[in-house]
């Protein structure tokens, strides 16, 4: 993994669906609350760390991942073995070799806990909101992601939160760029979902 992607706290995996098997790096297992290598990842673990008001719809993501070769994320608060709770994104996309069924599951988990702790904060927050030109915009884009994604009000303004620190841009600006790849022609909440996915593995990819 690439220093940028340590900084990011987003780490990489692989998903072989026939042996059940998950491949994790370092930062994948560090969000997890593991040392790297301590343990051989399992559907089990990733689904048992889901705090208990999300693990029905991590559960219901990874059947549908399986089954159709449709990108995916979701937003979900992760009980760390270091008992650390984080807020993390899990995205990504099937792989087909068979025909008849998916393979192969890679992607990506976002760790958000430090740019939701600076959501909690009302003074990080007004300072990227500070004009109602900018509200508008932002509230706008927060609106888009939670549409496409299911996040919450604050996790959807720490994603926004995240890119802006990972891609070096105000949060202002990423905003309405992505309103923009809206208005271009995202005209349902999947179509707006790929587009913010490729955005997505441009910034993570290696």
């Amino acid at each position: 993994m690439s220093e940028r992607d340590q900084d990011a706290g987003t780490g990489r995996f692989s998903y072989d669906v026939a042996a059940d098997q998950w491949d994790w790096d370092a930062e994948v297992y560090r969000i997890h609350g593991f040392v790297p290598g301590e343990v051989r990842p399992t559907t089990a673990q990733v689904l048992g760390a889901a705090a208990d008001a999300d693990a029905a719809r991590v559960r219901e993501l990874l059947e549908k991942m399986i089954a159709t070769t449709e990108s995916f994320s979701v937003s979900y608060r992760l009980a760390g073995s270091d008992d650390v709770e984080r807020t993390v994104v899990l995205v990504g996309e099937s792989a087909v070799c068979d025909p008849e069924e998916v393979s192969k599951i890679e992607g990506y988990f976002i760790d958000l806990t430090s740019d939701l702790a600076g959501v909690i904060n009302e003074t990080a927050r007004a300072a990227v909101e500070a004009s109602a030109e900018n509200r508008a915009v932002i509230e706008q884009a927060k609106g888009a992601l939670m549409l496409a994604y299911g996040f919450d009000e604050n996790a959807a303004f720490s994603m926004l939160s995240w890119w802006s620190r990972n891609r070096n841009v105000k949060v202002r600006d990423l905003a309405t760029e992505l309103m923009q790849a809206s208005e271009e022609g995202a005209a349902t909440g999947q179509e707006f979902r790929t587009q913010v996915d490729r955005l997505l593995h441009d910034l993570t990819g290696q």
